[in-house]
This record gives structure tokens, sequence and C-alpha cells, in this order.
């Protein structure tokens, strides 16, 4: 197979790739995606193999992300032009990762021939598994969440996370591949019947694990508020105090269908409570007026012990009495968002004014901390930690019964971002077996049972007041406990195949 035809199948993989996901999010096209790149890696050297993964993964990567250019253009002040450039700059940085699958799925082969294969799922989740921890650590839209709506395929998360779903996914794409150019018969059907095996068992679980009643704990009526405030009113000293308005407005209709707890999105508050008083008593008149609790994002500052002021996007869960009963600080923080991955000299040339400008120096959080309302355990991540498994776990490993996810995705607009972290968002229910109550500012809010299913939505920019009830569930799944076991074992797995093929290789020179 020559270069040409390779790179062909390579950016058409890309492309199978990035249609899986919002939008247009056709799923199915998941199980077969990486079919054309498996093929264009036949017979290829580890550097060929490296292009045709990078290839793949910079088409997967431009068209996901499409939505960057958006964000440059409106607040960073850039031209377009510009901005598409930077957007296949990050494209490029997104596509090493399947690049260096593409290197050792050819290596791979090189030592085994077409039984390298079996190989693959291993390597591909190995790779996505490290997109979450090396660079930034980006891990948007790894492949398992482009089947979010597949409530009995996303079960097995509760034990692997989203990478299980993952694996299922790469297997059945190398399954496919195998059972068009296995060397024998066997190989042929194996390369059938083995994911459709592994389907099978998972998808059995899933729907046994569907019909299992929930417990019925403690109920919490939660009114979830989306103001839908435009990204560029958010911050408008003029509109600081009517945008409050605007959510206790909303509150009060909640309140009125009977919600206990109220949920703002993050950003809601512009205002620091802690430095704002006024404001402050202003929300503590209503939680004690109506007799509530809110939830809301709000941002702190603090001065250590050496006089540093720090600054930290923050969470705050108010009581009735308008008392702070939960102060949680942001982990996981935003590059080029909320802190400057580059020194300070490289940021004040990039071609991104405003947005440089704008950014924050903020400091990140270090615990996942709790608290209770009307007795049940609550944890609140904030927006960009939604897409990292290992960190919302450590909410319901420190005691939280239902999970909280306040976000501001005003900045995407009306792209495909709003709908890409959404879904990234509900798994984070199914591995924690938690119901996840998400505020968004202008989209999308949801309530979401411990099985990822969406119980009511809003749309995107619509403002409205969502009310529903969540349970407390106090047990806790394989992954809340223990963590990225499976995706360490399959780490432990492509290493082990890939130092084996090099043996191989070895020895046959020798």
């Amino acid at each position: 197979m020559n270069l040409r035809r390779r790179l062909f199948l390579a950016a058409f993989a890309g492309v199978l790739l990035a249609l899986s996901f919002p939008k247009p999010g056709l799923a199915p096209l998941a199980f077969v995606a990486l079919v054309p790149l498996l093929l264009a890696l036949r017979g290829a050297s580890r550097r060929g193999g490296f292009l045709c993964g990078q290839v793949t993964g910079t088409v997967q990567g431009f068209f996901l992300l499409l939505w960057v250019a958006d964000v440059l253009t409106e607040h960073g002040g850039a031209p377009f032009s510009l901005a598409l450039v930077l957007t296949l700059a990050l494209s490029v940085a997104f596509g090493l990762f399947l690049g260096a699958f593409g290197a050792l799925q050819a290596h791979a082969g090189i030592a085994f021939g077409s039984r390298s294969l079996g190989l693959a799922p291993f390597l591909f989740v190995t790779c996505e598994f490290l997109r979450e921890h090396l660079l930034f650590g980006f891990p948007w839209c790894l492949l398992g969440y482009s089947q979010v709506d597949f409530p009995e395929l996303v079960q097995i998360a509760a034990f692997t996370a989203v990478h299980g779903v993952s694996f299922l996914l790469a297997a059945s794409s190398a399954g496919l591949t195998q059972a068009l150019v296995g060397s024998s018969s066997f190989e042929r059907r194996l390369g059938l019947t083995l994911p459709a095996l592994l389907l099978s068992i998972a998808l059995a679980y899933g729907h046994g694990r569907l019909q299992q009643p929930l417990p019925a704990q403690g109920t919490l009526t939660v009114g979830v508020i989306q103001a839908s405030i435009p990204q560029d009113q958010k911050w408008e000293r003029a509109l600081l105090r009517s945008n409050i308005d605007r959510h206790l407005d909303l509150s009060r209709e909640a309140v009125l269908r009977s919600a206990r707890l109220i949920v703002w999105p993050e950003s809601a508050i512009a205002y620091e409570l802690d430095l704002y008083p006024e404001v402050r008593k202003q929300i503590a008149e209503f939680t004690t007026s109506e007799g509530v609790f809110l939830l809301t994002g709000n941002d702190d500052r603090e001065r250590d012990a050496q006089g540093k002021v720090r600054s930290y996007v923050g969470a705050k869960l108010l009581s009735p009495e308008g008392d702070i009963l939960l102060r949680y600080h942001k982990m996981r923080l935003v590059p080029f968002g909320e802190y400057l991955p580059v020194p300070s000299f490289v940021a004040s040339v990039l071609p991104i004014g405003r947005l440089v400008e704008s950014v924050s120096d903020f400091t990140p959080g270090t615990q996942a901390v709790t608290g209770s309302a009307l007795g049940i355990p609550l944890g609140a991540f904030i927006c960009y930690e939604a897409i990292f498994p290992s960190l919302v776990r450590r909410f319901s490993m420190n005691g939280a019964q239902i999970l909280f996810n306040v976000t501001n995705d005003g900045w995407y607009g009306t792209s495909a971002a709003p709908y890409q972290h959404y879904a990234m968002a509900r798994f984070r229910a199914v591995e924690n077996h938690r119901y996840l109550v998400r505020a968004a500012n202008t989209g999308i809010s949801a309530i979401i049972d411990p099985f990822g299913r969406e119980l009511a939505r809003t749309r995107l920019m619509e403002a409205r007041a969502l009310v529903g009830d969540v349970r407390a569930v106090s047990e806790t799944t394989f992954y809340s406990r223990n963590g990225d076991v499976f995706a360490w074992a399959v780490t432990v797995v492509a290493a082990l195949g890939s130092v084996a093929a090099w043996f191989l290789r070895v020895r046959r020179v020798e």
C-alpha cells in the first residue's frame, strides 16, 4: 500500500471518529471508526505508523475542536484565519496520542503480523489514558463517551470508567479488521466472535444492572437554575446586580414547585461573597425567607501564611440562614482560561490578546470537599473537572451521595462544545453510581440518574428553572473505590506486548 493511500485511510478514520461525537453524534460509527486506520497500519513502518496515527488524530481533533476557533475570535480577539491556525496546532497536539498508537501498532504488526490486531484495543486505550495525564491533561472526547446515550452498554464504566467502553469500541474495529485481513480462517472467525462476545457480556451486565431498583434513601427536590446570560454580559459591571436578580427570579419559581436546594451555575455570582457583604446579605435574605439551601459557583480570595493573596475558582453551599456550609476550590484549572500553562513572556506575545489579558492567575485547590443539605452528603465539582474521572471519584470516596456539576459553557455559544461537555459529564454518574445534577449558565443543565439516563434537561440557551427529585445513594462502585485499575492493567498489557514485539524482532534479525 503506498503512502498516499495509507494517509487517505487515516484521514477517513479521523472523520469517522469525529462524526461519532456531538454534533452530529453518529454514535454507531464508533464501532468501525478505527478500521480504516488499522488497515492503513498493515505493513507500515513505525515511522509510517506514527504518521498515519497522527493524521487520524489531527483530523479528528480539528473537527471536534472547531469551537476553539470561535472562542479565540469571540473572546480572544484573534482574526478567524489565525484562530483556525491555532486550532489546527491544538489538533496536532491532540493527535500525538493517536500518533503514538499508530507507531506502537505498526511496531507490533512487524513482529506479529495480523495477530497484532489483538493488541490494538490495549494500545489504543493506553494512549487515551495517557492523554488524561500527559502534557496539559486533555481527555476530551475519549472514544467511549460517544456511547453515552446507550445505557446498557456504558454500565461497565462502574468498573472501568469510560476506558472500558473505549476498549469495547476499539476491540470491535480490531475484530472487523482481522475478519478482513486475517491470515487464516480461524483468525478471521475469531475477529468476529471475540468482540461480539465481549459486547454481549457488557450488554447483558448493563441490562441486568438497569433492572435493579435504586435504594430508597433520602430524597431531595432540587431546582436547577439556567439564567442563560450571554458570556459578554456575565462580567459587565452595570449588569452584575441584574444578573443576580435573574437567578433569584427563577429560583423563586423553583421554590414554588417545592425545590429545597437551589443550584446556580459557575459564575452565577460575579462578586466574591466574602468581599461584598451587601450581596451576600441579599442572597441570604432569599435563602432565609424561602427556607432553602443554595449551591452556587463563586470565586474566593485568601491570604496565605506568607501574606500572598491567592484566588480560587470556587463553589459554595449556603444554608437557609445564609451560612456557608461548603467551600470548594476547583482542583483542575482550564489552561489559557484560568491559568497560563506557559511562561508570562511567552504569553505576552501570543496573538490572542484579549483572552490572555483576561486570564486570572488562579490557584488550584487540593481537596474534594463535601458538605450536606437536609442531612444528605453532597459534592460539587466545577466545569472542566467533569472530564476527569479520577478527580470526580474522590467526591464519592469522601462521602458524597449526590454529585453536582456547576459550569459555564457560555464561552462556546451554540457550537458542539456544550453537547460534548455534557456527554462527558454524564459518565461521572455511571462511574460513581450517583445522581448528577448539572447547572450550566447557558446550558445544558440536567438531572441525571445513577445509570447515566436523563431525567430532565434544558435546551441550550434556554432560560429555565428545572425542578426534579434526586435520591441519596450510599453504595460505592468498584471504580469509586479502586480508581483506574482497569486502565492501568490495560497499560501493563500494552507495555508487555510492545516489549515482546521488540524482542521477537531482535531475535529475527539475529
